[in-house]
C-alpha cells in the first residue's frame, strides 16, 4: 500500500550513532507529519539510552525486528555504507519506504540493486544528501544559476585537513566499510551538490595517493570534472600540515565562495567589492531535507534525492578514484 493517504510517516532508525544525535534524529521528530517511533542499535544498552534521551517510545537491538515492525512506515538507515544495500532492500521488501545515509552504498553496482528493489517493490527510496535543502546552499545555487557572477568559468573545491584532525570513527577511513576514505565520506556531499546543479559531467578523472602512515585509504585526491563550458577542479588532502576548506565559484563577473562542512557566510565579490551573505544553518541540519522526504512519501511530491542521483555520485566517485587510464 502506498504511503499516500497516510497522515504521518512513522519512522524507525536503523543505526542510531553520531549522525542521529543532533543532525537527523531530532529532525525526524520535529519535521511536520513525522514521528520517530523506534530506534535500533546492536548494543541494547546504547539503544535504550538513545531512546530514553530522545523521548522515543520503543527500541530494539535487532535490525530485522525494526525492519519487520508493523507500526513503522519508513526506515532511516544510518549504519555504515557497506550495510546500506542489504538493509534498504530488506526494508523495501518489508513494505517500508527508505531514507538511506550517504554515500548510497559501497559502489555503483550495489546502488543499482537498491534502485532495482524500488522498481520491484513499488516503495520509495531517498538518499540523505541533505545539503540540497539547506538555505545557504540554495542561495549559492541561485548565485551559480542567475547570472550574479556571470557565466561560470571554473568551480574550485579545496579541502585540506591535518591527519590528527581526522574522524574518531575508524570505519570512515576503512575502504571495506566506507568504500574509501575521507574523500568518499565528505566530498560525496560536494559531488552530489554539483550533480544537483549541473547534472553529470561529460568526463571525470582523478589522482589518488596514500601519504599518511595510519590509514588504508587514499588521503590525497585531486580531480577534474568537465562540464563543457567550465571545469570543476578539486584538491583534497587529509594528511596536510594545515586545515582549510572552501568551494569557490569563479565567474566572468565575480567570485562566490563558502565552506561546505562548517557554518559559513557566502563571500560574494563583484568588481573588487566583497559582500558577506549571512544565512544560518538550522539547528538540526537534516530537517529541511526531511520535510521534503516526508512530502515525497506522503504526497507524492518530487523525490529530493533519487536513487539515480545517488548512483551518479557513486559513479563519479569511482571514476575519480580509479585514477588515470
Amino acid at each position: 500500500m502506498s504511503a499516500q493517504g497516510e497522515k504521518h510517516v512513522r519512522w524507525g532508525i536503523l543505526g542510531c550513532g553520531d549522525v542521529t544525535e543532533k543532525k537527523s534524529g531530532p529532525a525526524l521528530q520535529k519535521a511536520d507529519r513525522s514521528e520517530l517511533c523506534c530506534v535500533m542499535r546492536r548494543d541494547p544498552e546504547k539503544a535504550a539510552d538513545y531512546a530514553k534521551r530522545h523521548g522515543v517510545a520503543d527500541w530494539t537491538a535487532d535490525a530485522d525486528a525494526l525492519i519487520q515492525n508493523p507500526d513503522l512506515t519508513a526506515i532511516y538507515i544510518a549504519t555504515p555504507p557497506h550495510t546500506h544495500a542489504d538493509y534498504a532492500i530488506r526494508a523495501m521488501r518489508a513494505g517500508k519506504d527508505v531514507l538511506v545515509e550517504k554515500p548510497m552504498a559501497l559502489n555503483p553496482e550495489e546502488c543499482r540493486t537498491m534502485e532495482a528493489a524500488v522498481k520491484e517493490t513499488g516503495r520509495k527510496l531517498c538518499v540523505a544528501y541533505y545539503r540540497r535543502a539547506l538555505p545557504r546552499f540554495e542561495k549559492l545555487k541561485q548565485i551559480a544559476k542567475d547570472g550574479t557572477i556571470g557565466a561560470l568559468r571554473m568551480i574550485e573545491v579545496r579541502q585540506l585537513m591535518r591527519a590528527e584532525d581526522g574522524p574518531a570513527i575508524h570505519w570512515k577511513i576503512d575502504p571495506a566499510i566506507n568504500g574509501g576514505g575521507l574523500f568518499v565520506d565528505m566530498q560525496s556531499h560536494t559531488l552530489d551538490w554539483l550533480t544537483y546543479l549541473f547534472g553529470s559531467p561529460t568526463s571525470a578523472a582523478g589522482i589518488k595517493k596514500t601519504q599518511g602512515q595510519h590509514t588504508k585509504a587514499e588521503d590525497l585526491v585531486t580531480f577534474m570534472l568537465d562540464y563543457e563550458t567550465f571545469p570543476v577542479v578539486g584538491l583534497c588532502a587529509y594528511a596536510s600540515a594545515e586545515s582549510e576548506e572552501r568551494v569557490t565559484l569563479h565567474g566572468e563577473k565575480g567570485v562566490a565562495s563558502m565552506c561546505f562542512f562548517a557554518p559559513s557566510a557566502i563571500s560574494l565579490t563583484i568588481d573588487g567589492v566583497e559582500q558577506l551573505i549571512e544565512i544560518e544553518d538550522p539547528h538540526h541540519v537534516h530537517q529541511p531535507f526531511i520535510e521534503r522526504v516526508v512530502a515525497h512519501f506522503l504526497d507524492g511530491s518530487p523525490n529530493p534525492c533519487t536513487p539515480a542521483e545517488g548512483i551518479s555520485v557513486s559513479e563519479l566517485t569511482q571514476a575519480i578514484l580509479k585514477g588515470p587510464h
